[in-house]
């Protein structure tokens, strides 16, 4: 997809590898939470398949971190340079929040940034704790492995429902879209 603009008024926040890991990690949670059993082939080729999307990401908010330190300019939003959990960062996304004003141009808040961290951990811990009842005999069974596994699972649930909850009160809240540009790239000014 190109990112020229659809319109002057559109802003380009959201690239496709950044939609593209999004949406392929919600598959891969939906897919091994609630559809297949635990266990079986199709739970792992999900669970293997959000790890690599997991690791795309950072891969390529990495990349995006050093483009950009090699330019000058803005920096890109699907950037960890972008990132910013200082106590500014937070009391400036509350005023955004209480003047009903997000600025448009902006990409993750930090309660975001925190919540993507969040997930991108419980999907490794996922990942690892799966492998390893999986393909270790030694650890295979292992009751305190699989209670692992299973609270991660449900902590990453947890995080889902928040985010979820989370992106339609700041979409309110704030006045800015954040749905729209997860499915196009693009947010209206």
């Amino acid at each position: 997809m190109s990112t020229t603009k659809d319109t002057p008024s559109d802003i380009y926040v959201w690239d496709w590898v950044v939609r593209i890991c999004h949406w392929g990690i919600v598959t891969a949670f939906i897919t091994n939470y609630f559809i297949v059993e635990p266990g079986r082939l199709y739970h792992e080729i999900a669970g293997y398949a959000g790890v690599s999307f997991i690791l795309l990401r950072l891969v390529w908010g990495t990349l995006q971190q050093q483009k950009a330190q090699n330019k000058s300019g803005e920096i890109p939003y699907a950037s960890f340079a972008s990132v910013s959990l200082n106590k500014k960062a937070f009391i400036e996304h509350f005023h955004h929040l209480q003047q009903k004003k997000i600025p448009t141009r902006h990409g993750h808040n930090p309660f975001g940034w925190l919540m993507i961290f969040a997930v991108f951990t419980l999907f490794l811990g996922l990942g690892i704790t799966g492998f390893m009842m999986e393909e270790i005999d030694a650890m295979f069974g292992n009751s305190t492995l699989e209670w692992i596994h299973s609270i991660m699972a449900d902590v990453l649930y947890a995080c889902v429902l928040v985010h979820i909850a989370a992106v339609f009160l700041v979409q309110y809240l704030g006045n800015v879209q954040l749905i729209r540009p997860m499915l196009t790239g693009w947010r209206k000014r």
